[in-house]
């Protein structure tokens, strides 16, 4: 169970969508927060494919992929109030070293997948 709250993780979501289109890999809320109820930061991370990761890597390189995480993290935290932790990860790294942990996406939700938990009696239908 996220530490979140809907509204928080509406705005994460809403924040991470320019990040999914720009790089059009998973952009995920991982770790404690994600997880449990207690936290010091709110760790978000894209991981992209090997080959891109390795692209842009070249480009610009291994210091500038770390400050880009670093920009990405402010940009983040500026607009949701949260700790953000960001960073750019390669796929095959990534998923060595956290296995099969909990990765919630970010950038992919719809308004609907925010009800919150109040109970619903009736569906309105809006155009």
């Amino acid at each position: 169970m996220s530490a979140l709250s809907p509204r928080q993780m509406f705005l994460l979501d809403l924040a991470c969508k320019p990040i999914t289109e720009a790089f059009g890999d998973g952009v995920y809320h991982v770790g404690t927060s994600a997880a449990r109820q207690e936290y010091r930061d709110v760790d978000v991370r894209l991981m992209l494919s090997d080959k891109k990761f390795d692209r842009l890597e070249k480009a610009i390189g291994t210091k500038a992929v770390a400050f880009l995480g670093l920009a990405i993290g402010q940009y983040l935290a500026s607009l949701t109030g949260l700790p953000i932790d960001f960073q750019v990860q390669r796929q095959t790294e990534a998923n060595n070293y956290h296995g099969r942990k909990f990765r919630n996406p970010l950038g992919v939700r719809t308004l609907v997948n925010f009800k919150g938990d109040a109970p619903r009696t009736t569906e309105s239908k809006e155009n």
